[in-house]
């Protein structure tokens, strides 16, 4: 049985609110807009069924209908939602600090980044210098097997665990560099947890260079990473290691969340 069918089998799970969810997550890959028979087939569910669920949210406000092309956008009001997070979360204030301190020392992207299933979530992004305006906003996923917050993350699960996660993914090689072999990727993690940081290359974008390190909480239990990403061409990986690994680690080690 998988995780999935599990949490649908509970008795207090209401699937019904399962499938409203997915109505508004199928915006995550990006699109401004959908119609409803695109709705209802990415969401896997009849056209009646999205009709109801689009008033619902229309609503509710979450949804706004375009009515000359009748297709559904995400409204400001999904993204109060986020800000409730971000606002109540003692993670992202206890995080902010150092984020901004790693910034300012080496003048580079900084995020603080949790996991999500078989993916991470950007909680909160400090862009450096060109940054593109996907590369700012929070609240993107991203696979945590090719990424080094990602790897730093799941480094702190039972290898068990670790290898059940790389098995229901598909690797999909971002760059020629991009490391899609199971067993290599499995390594990977555990040489995250051994060494305390995790350090790609190439792994998403070719010329980028990452490294990422655990914050825990006072169980020492992993709940976050901070990342650093740089381009290759200013940073090789040995001034990484020689820098900007010591400043990541010294940092991301002060920050302790209750």
């Amino acid at each position: 049985m998988t995780e999935k069918d599990a949490r649908q089998q509970h008795p207090q799970f209401i699937e019904t609110l399962e499938k409203g969810i997915r109505v508004l997550e199928i915006f995550r890959d990006g699109q401004p807009s959908l119609g409803l028979t695109e709705l209802a087939e990415a969401c896997d569910m009849t056209k009646s069924a999205a009709q109801r669920f689009t008033h619902t949210w229309c609503e509710l406000g979450y949804l706004a209908k375009d009515e000359r092309s009748r297709r559904y956008s995400l409204t400001h009001k999904a993204l109060e939602l986020g800000f409730l997070y971000l606002n109540a979360s003692p993670l992202v204030s206890r995080a902010l600090p150092a984020l901004k301190l790693i910034r300012e020392r080496c003048n580079l992207t900084v995020n603080l980044s949790v996991l999500s299933g078989h993916d991470i979530v950007y909680v909160m992004r400090i862009p450096g210098p060109n940054q593109t305006h996907a590369e700012m906003l929070p609240g993107r996923r991203m696979p945590a097997w090719c990424t080094s917050a990602g790897r730093v993350l799941l480094a702190d699960l039972p290898p068990a665990r670790v290898r059940a996660s790389l098995a229901e993914v598909a690797p999909v090689a971002y760059t020629a560099h991009t490391e899609t072999d199971r067993e290599v990727l499995f390594e990977r993690v555990q040489e995250a947890g051994r060494d305390g940081y995790a350090l790609t290359r190439d792994q998403v974008l070719v010329g980028q260079v990452g490294i990422a390190a655990p914050i825990r909480n006072v169980h020492f239990q992993v709940v976050a990473a901070i990342n650093i990403t740089a381009q290759l061409s200013a940073w090789p990986e040995e001034k990484v290691e020689q820098e900007l690994v010591p400043l990541l680690m010294e940092v991301s080690q002060a920050v302790s969340i209750g």
